[in-house]
């Protein structure tokens, strides 16, 4: 931040351009073709304040287009449902299985705007199978739906080489969307946005209304964080760290919850835990957070839905000592509940 402040000219303290400086989009852009397979040229980068504000400026510019009906993972974050209903849209929901998100479902349902993260699905942590991301390109090479991907933690993967973005396979129909939220921290507020050349100019007006642009001084020290290869670096260490953590919970989940079923470890920064049908997700939490523990359950992201028992389990910010103490902690809460059924 110092070194983009010292040395940004009297232009780059003005508004510029809504979508973001040059210096941020490319090499965001040349980051993104390198690491991820993203097909992007530096106009067709959009500097954003993150995810949601991404999805609703695509949302706004899509429904200004004529767009009606849009399709959500089930389950998916809460607020991805909030922002499609203020855009005016119809919701479809699309259930997500082992596999990833229901093409069939999703291809039947014609919608004009889709969002998915076939990545690492959130919060299920699944990864969208190859034959239903290729029965989906080639649909999308004959459509004029737009796909948001959202591909909020893709850097992480531990067992597996990284899956490429869907955007590469359908680069006129899919907005590819990213953020710093999981690679360094939330508080950044900035991310990016890889958009259809036809859809720039809408975003760049829907951009234009919301803020004028995100902090131009922060892109600028972030495209130097990012040549200087900064970045690399940080991942490099940090997929070490979360991979020991991420079997430090496996493992310590195994002792203390023998009956769950652990899945989303393959990538990513959390676990789910399914327990057998007749637990109580939202007893085991408050049991949990008697004992000092806090979790996420499923019935977060859909209450009204007939899920499977499911806990969901973060553990970046935690020690390999305190996620074990903690995973033990949960365990006497299962006990506790099971024996109280």
């Amino acid at each position: 931040m110092r070194e983009a402040t010292r040395t940004a000219s009297n232009a780059d303290l003005m508004y510029g351009d809504p979508c973001g400086v040059a210096e941020f989009q490319s090499t965001v852009a040349d980051y993104l073709g390198r690491v991820r397979g993203v097909v992007a040229t530096p106009e067709r980068v959009v500097a954003t304040g993150g995810y949601l504000q991404a999805l609703g400026l695509v949302c706004q510019a899509m429904a200004a287009r004529g767009a009606r009906r849009i399709a959500l993972e089930d389950p998916c974050s809460w607020e991805e449902p909030v922002i499609a209903a203020r855009a005016g849209l119809e919701i479809v929901r699309v259930p997500v299985d082992e596999r990833g998100a229901r093409t069939d479902v999703l291809l039947a349902a014609e919608p004009d705007l889709v969002v998915l993260t076939p990545a690492h699905q959130h919060p299920l942590g699944v990864v969208l199978a190859p034959e239903r991301r290729q029965e989906l390109a080639q649909w999308l090479a004959g459509s004029q739906t737009v796909v948001v991907e959202d591909d909020y933690d893709a850097e992480y993967r531990f067992d597996r080489p990284a899956v490429s973005a869907l955007q590469g396979l359908a680069t006129e129909n899919v907005v590819y969307a990213g953020t710093l939220s999981k690679v360094l921290a939330p508080a950044l507020r900035l991310g990016w946005m890889v958009v259809p050349g036809w859809l720039v100019g809408d975003i760049r007006r829907e951009k234009q209304l919301a803020d004028q642009g995100s902090p131009r001084i922060d892109q600028l020290a972030f495209a130097t964080f990012l040549e200087g290869g900064h970045l690399d670096r940080h991942l490099r260490s940090m997929r070490v760290r979360y991979r020991r953590r991420r079997d430090a919970i496996v493992e310590t989940l195994a002792v203390e919850v023998p009956e769950a079923t652990v899945g989303g470890i393959a990538a990513g920064l959390h676990a789910t835990v399914t327990l057998p049908t007749g637990y109580d997700e939202q007893a085991i939490r408050a049991a949990g957070r008697q004992r000092g523990v806090e979790l996420g359950v499923l019935g977060d992201y859909r209450p009204d839905a007939a899920f499977p028992p499911t806990l969901i389990l973060g553990y970046p910010q935690l020690t390999e000592r305190a996620i074990v103490a903690g995973v033990c902690e949960l365990g006497s809460a299962v006990r506790q509940h099971r024996a109280e059924r």
